[in-house]
């Protein structure tokens, strides 16, 4: 294959990057690089990976790859390895407008000990599940190793300002309650079951049903009582990181079915479920092992702090255009892999211009709202109660006494869990989602902290005052990101180009992302699965030239799109 093997070595190399290290150096596989190390999205942690240039190395920014990924979290930087696997002749850059690796994970040193001691947490993704194939395979792979999320003891339900505690997996309630609990939620998973995550209108009647409401007005046609909604409400407001009203009802079942086909494989830590286990050291190892293998060969570039801005592109080329703190840079190749969650197109450039399907779909998709925070302690106090840890309120109870018009009316937890670590470091770790969280990110950080305390001290006793550190993350501030956990299709009647939009090559673009996955959509393993079915889709339009490239075409959106051709037939 001629994968413009007529440049030359010296015009291939990347303008405007110095070379990490010289041949030879113990960290030459660190092939990336900070451009703007002070820029306002700079992180305080895990920074000692990053590799500063000089300026006077940026005065040409012309330069050629065989594929640009845009994006350099899981879905981007696995898209990009599993590339290489495949054809290492293969030249690659991937650009990322933040000044860190990992996307939507992000691990931080965070104060565990009284004299001072750090140790490791993960402030976005961090549960993965035997179940989650993809996800559970690459870590294998990069040698990292899992262990199990703390669940031992009893658990705390916190519903119209009133505080219970449990052994199951169920709260104590009402028999009539559980019973409207259980009935609706094998309702859930029936309905789920019966909906395709590669085209979802495959059972037209349903999927049209559905994509005509949201998902509030689905539960509520379920017959969910108001102690069961109450039940309900905030593992959505953690799942989803918005309120049942503001999710199309489709969406919101297809989600279900792509992680295991019920609502408690997604809220529950049981063996199986969705926060079953942890990685030990943090998620966002994931992605700077990823990106060591792919810079091992220097042809191959990682530009952070680089802002995608324009995608132009004929039938010959693609010209990337971003923009770093020296200003616009571009570069030339023959295909993109575009990794970015789906709610940032809006901000893109594209010329031609994106398809309407697609710019319908992704202007009606909005990013879920999650302040993740993390309070730690000198030991697991609440484990010597006989609390595992575990909590889930609806936010009825505020201990605030504010009389202010615009001060919250609920309180912020959804739920907490227990954070200790793999070393022994004892925490708790918790979600603020949807509503609660856009009311309570305008607030004072020491109101929220506050307000988190003594909700601990609620449930699991005074101990809880005397925390080490509390470090929160507010992922909607996070630019390229602008919330977690996902993105949730906001409006009704709009599922019918979904899937197609957020899977379907657009001429030399390809695109993947955790919202395109078509299993456990939304998580970590969503992420790895997208990214290796745009990789598969680049390899097989480019094995036309070259018959030796080996890749899996029942894994491209171009196998999806045949078969559901022949099921109309």
């Amino acid at each position: 294959m001629n994968v413009q093997e007529n440049i030359e070595t010296e015009k291939a190399t990347l303008e405007g990057v110095q070379e990490s290290n010289e041949p030879g150096d113990e960290n030459s596989s660190e092939n990336y690089v900070v451009i703007n190390e002070n820029s306002e999205n700079a992180s305080p942690t895990r920074a000692e990976i990053n590799i500063e240039i000089k300026d006077e190395d940026t005065e040409k920014n012309e330069s050629n790859f065989d594929v640009i990924i845009i994006g350099a979290g899981l879905s981007g930087l696995y898209s990009a390895y599993y590339l290489i696997q495949k054809c290492k002749d293969l030249r690659i850059l991937v650009i990322e407008g933040k000044d860190r690796l990992g996307g939507r994970t992000q691990t931080a040193e965070i104060v565990c000990s009284q004299n001072g001691q750090k140790s490791m947490w993960d402030l976005g993704g961090q549960w993965v599940t035997d179940t989650q194939k993809n996800i559970t395979s690459l870590l294998k792979t990069l040698n990292l190793e899992t262990y199990p999320q703390y669940i031992e003891g009893k658990k705390i339900l916190e519903t119209n300002s009133k505080i219970v505690d449990y052994n199951s997996s169920i709260p104590s309630v009402s028999i009539l309650s559980l019973i409207d609990l259980q009935m609706g939620s094998m309702k859930i998973s029936s309905n789920a079951k019966k909906i395709s995550t590669i085209n979802p209108f495959e059972n037209l009647a349903l999927a049209s049903r559905l994509d005509s409401g949201n998902l509030d007005e689905f539960l509520l046609s379920k017959s969910f009582s108001s102690k069961s909604r109450s039940l309900l409400d905030p593992a959505i407001r953690t799942i989803y990181g918005a309120e049942a009203c503001q999710i199309n009802a489709l969406f919101g079942l297809m989600y279900i079915k792509s992680g295991g086909g019920s609502l408690e494989s997604l809220a529950l830590s049981d063996q199986g479920c969705a926060q079953e286990k942890k990685v030990k050291g943090g998620t966002q190892q994931i992605s700077e092992k990823l990106a060591q293998i792919i810079t091992n060969n220097k042809r191959n570039k990682i530009l952070l702090n680089t802002a995608l801005i324009e995608i132009r592109q004929d039938k010959e080329k693609v010209t990337v255009v971003g923009k770093n703190s020296s200003g616009l840079i571009s570069f030339e190749c023959l295909k993109v892999i575009s990794s970015i969650p789906i709610n940032q197109y809006v901000h893109i450039s594209f010329d031609p211009e994106l398809p309407l399907y697609k710019r319908h779909v992704f202007e009606f998709c909005q990013m879920g709202n999650l302040i993740k925070f993390i309070a730690t302690y000198s030991k697991p106090f609440w484990r010597e109660k006989g609390f595992s840890g575990e909590a889930v309120s609806d936010g009825s109870v505020l201990w605030s006494n504010n009389e202010d018009a615009d001060f919250p009316k609920s309180g912020p937890i959804a739920c907490v869990f227990d954070g200790t670590n793999e070393q022994g470091h004892a925490a708790l770790v918790g979600f603020i989602g949807a509503k609660m969280a856009i009311e309570w990110t305008d607030q004072k950080e020491e109101l929220r902290r506050q307000e988190v305390i003594e909700a601990l001290v609620r449930y699991f006793g005074q101990e809880a005052r005397d925390y080490l550190d509390f470090v929160e993350k507010i992922w909607a501030k996070e630019k390229y990101s602008g919330g977690c956990p996902t993105c949730n299709l906001s409006s009704s009647g709009v599922m019918q180009n979904y899937c197609r939009a957020v899977r379907e090559p657009f001429m030399n673009v390809h695109f993947c992302g955790t919202e395109s996955a078509t299993v456990w959509q939304g998580y970590m393993d969503g992420a790895i699965q997208s990214g290796e079915r745009a990789a598969n889709e680049v390899l097989y339009v480019l094995s036309k030239e070259d018959r030796n490239i080996d890749y899996d075409y029942e894994n491209t959106y171009y196998f999806h799109y045949e078969m559901q051709k022949n099921e109309k037939k």
